[in-house]
């Protein structure tokens, strides 16, 4: 099966998930409820638990993520990859429009079974930690790794964002199927932005004269 076909099914599938995180999750699950309780149990065991979710919240949180965009942005524009910029941004905030979106459809109350050590203000689903950092340190990956250092690049920032989602149950501030969404969401937008951030890693970069890229010439 060709790659763009993997993709389209892949976007499917992590929809399906999506929606089954909004209809069957929450306060009415089970499952959701108990690993909430065991978060609180964990921050109540040990003060190092609670400081490395509190860390994680603030590396994945919208100062950070915006950060990380705006920086990226700025490396892109003056190395003279100016149609990369718009790609990068497109991909950025039109990820975090989706996610922002879909907390105002669904109207989740986020979980109320202890006092959250941090301030939270939005809706719970889905997690805006979870699905921004997946696009952010996704499309980052992607559009400055190599082919030949992607899979590692995009590896690492899987990692980082799982364990970004993870905190925000282990603080008690989402439900397990917030953040399962988040990434869901946040993973099939960045197949579907794939093919574009690609390109912008996978064109040779050549000396910017006048602000813009010489003309690429084929073998």
């Amino acid at each position: 099966m060709k790659f763009a076909n993997i993709r389209w099914v892949g976007i499917v599938v992590l929809t399906l998930v999506a929606i089954a995180c909004g209809l069957w999750g929450g306060g009415d699950n089970q499952v959701d409820v108990a690993l909430v309780r065991a978060g609180v149990v964990l921050r109540g065991d040990t003060v190092l638990a609670t400081t490395a979710g509190l860390i994680l919240n603030v590396a994945g949180g919208a100062s950070a993520m915006i950060g990380l965009a705006v920086g990226a942005m700025l490396i892109m524009w003056f190395a003279g990859r100016r149609r990369d910029v718009m790609v990068l941004a497109a991909t950025l905030i039109g990820g975090r429009l989706l996610i922002e979106a879909i907390k105002i459809l669904v109207r989740r109350a986020r979980p109320a079974l202890d006092v959250h050590p941090v301030v939270t203000h939005s809706l719970s689903f889905p997690s805006a930690h979870a699905g921004s950092s997946m696009i952010v340190f996704g499309a980052l990956a992607l559009a400055f790794a190599s082919p030949r250092h992607r899979i590692p690049a995009l590896t690492t920032a899987v990692g980082a964002s799982l364990l970004v989602g993870a905190s925000r149950t282990l603080l008690g501030v989402h439900w397990p199927s917030d953040v399962i969404a988040g990434w869901a969401i946040g993973v099939a937008w960045l197949l579907l932005w794939w093919p574009a951030l690609r390109l912008a890693a996978d064109e040779p970069q050549h000396d910017v004269v006048g602000g813009h890229r010489s003309p690429r010439i084929e073998p």
